[in-house]
């Protein structure tokens, strides 16, 4: 295992995450003598890798999921480098699943440690997807959620309940190898973790580093249900049901429906016909934290 210096140690700020902390964070990284730089955009982020992932080794991104989600285009596939997380977004699914935690300090000591894990990624229409990539309600909500000017989790539950009146479920066929579904859904969930964020665990079962994503089906429930769905969701209890299915995957599926809105790590997006989803195997060197239960 390899140590590492301040100087292998670059921050990467998106002021536009969650509640835009984004100066108090860049207060502390330069107190503490370290690189960083504050990306508003993409293109500017683009820009920071072509012009420092040869010079720094860790890159720290703060920011949420979809803040995670643009930088592992860069990183994917290299194993002279490591992503880290500093969680500043609306839900920070991903940083809470691997115990990435507000403390710029202690992360920083985990950082020059070296440790690190590989895990998997999922290709969805060849978009990388390093948590949680879904259609139909939580895709609906993801597309609702990033019109709003405010973010922040009173902003995303304000969101969800409005959802909760409006959405319609929808038809969807699932090819998995030689198995074929065909269903009235609410939602289909394709996990490379346990949750979309805010400890909301979606898939119990699911770890980014098993070599397996799984497939979870919802399918339209009564009112009533929503209650018990939301309680079991937040305590990590959802398993199969009347209402619900969860399959293991080791390859690739196929999905076609007539629903068109979906979601990789919360950034919204769409397809026309299908939508495949592939397992990429340990593509990704992620740094490990002193709270890392993987």
């Amino acid at each position: 295992m390899k140590k590492f210096e301040d100087k292998d140690i670059l921050f990467i700020i998106n002021p536009n995450s969650g509640h835009k902390k984004s100066k108090k964070i860049a207060e502390k990284i330069s107190g503490l003598g370290i690189s960083y730089v504050i990306t508003a955009n993409e293109t500017e982020l683009e820009k920071v890798f072509e012009e420092n992932i040869e010079n720094f080794k860790i890159f720290i991104v703060a920011g949420g999921d979809g803040t995670v989600n643009e930088a592992i285009k860069y990183l994917y596939n290299r194993n002279d480098k490591l992503l880290g997380i500093f969680p500043a977004g609306s839900g920070d699914g991903f940083a809470r699943e691997l115990g990435f935690k507000k403390n710029i300090k202690s992360l920083i000591c985990d950082a020059k440690k070296g440790d690190f894990l590989f895990i998997d990624l999922l290709s969805i229409n060849n978009n990388l997807c390093i948590n949680i990539a879904g259609i139909g309600f939580d895709s609906y909500v993801a597309h609702n959620f990033q019109k709003k000017e405010k973010r922040g989790l009173k902003s995303y539950i304000s969101t969800v309940i409005k959802a909760v009146f409006s959405f319609k479920p929808f038809n969807a066929e699932i090819n998995i190898g030689n198995e074929k579904i065909t269903e009235k859904l609410q939602m289909i969930t394709i996990a490379n973790t346990g949750q979309f964020g805010n400890n909301a665990i979606i898939s119990p079962q699911s770890k980014p580093n098993d070599n397996f994503f799984e497939l979870v089906l919802v399918k339209p429930f009564p009112f009533f249900i929503y209650p018990v769905f939301v309680f079991r969701l937040f305590f990590g209890l959802l398993k199969n049901s009347k209402y619900m299915k969860f399959i293991k995957v080791k390859d690739k599926l196929e999905i076609k429906t007539d629903f068109n809105l979906y979601h990789t790590d919360g950034e919204r997006k769409s397809f026309e016909k299908e939508l495949f989803a592939e397992m990429l195997q340990n593509k990704m060197r992620i740094m490990k934290t002193k709270h890392c239960k993987l």
